[in-house]
């Protein structure tokens, strides 16, 4: 594969993990950790595992590990529910609970 097909192949991966993000925060239940520059490392990360493993594996978690333990680690991951329940956000720091996103805009100042 030459350069300019990587990077084209990389270019439609990022495309694809922007849209999956973007759709699943619109769904409502959950949105993005109000930090955009952790966000966009995750994205850039999930490209990463897509482009070189097929799946969208968290990139919160070693890509051998999470093969081996299926699509319970593609993205959404089955964990992140309890993750967000407990701390408010998924250990990737990709999705937040709306409280602690407001909460962490107020403890900031920004507004909600």
């Amino acid at each position: 594969m030459s350069d300019e097909d990587g990077e084209q192949k990389r270019a439609v991966a990022l495309r694809r993990v922007r849209k999956f993000v973007e759709s699943y925060v619109a769904k409502g239940a959950y949105e993005l950790y109000p930090e955009p520059e952790v966000v966009e490392n995750i994205v850039q990360g999930l490209t990463d595992n897509l482009v070189a493993h097929g799946k969208m594996y968290c990139p919160c978690a070693e890509v051998e590990s999470s093969k081996a333990r299926g699509a319970e680690m593609v993205c959404p991951c089955t964990p992140h529910h309890a993750d967000i329940a407990r701390q408010g956000y998924c250990d990737c720091a990709l999705f937040a609970s709306p409280s602690f996103v407001a909460e962490e805009r107020l403890r900031k100042g920004k507004p909600a």
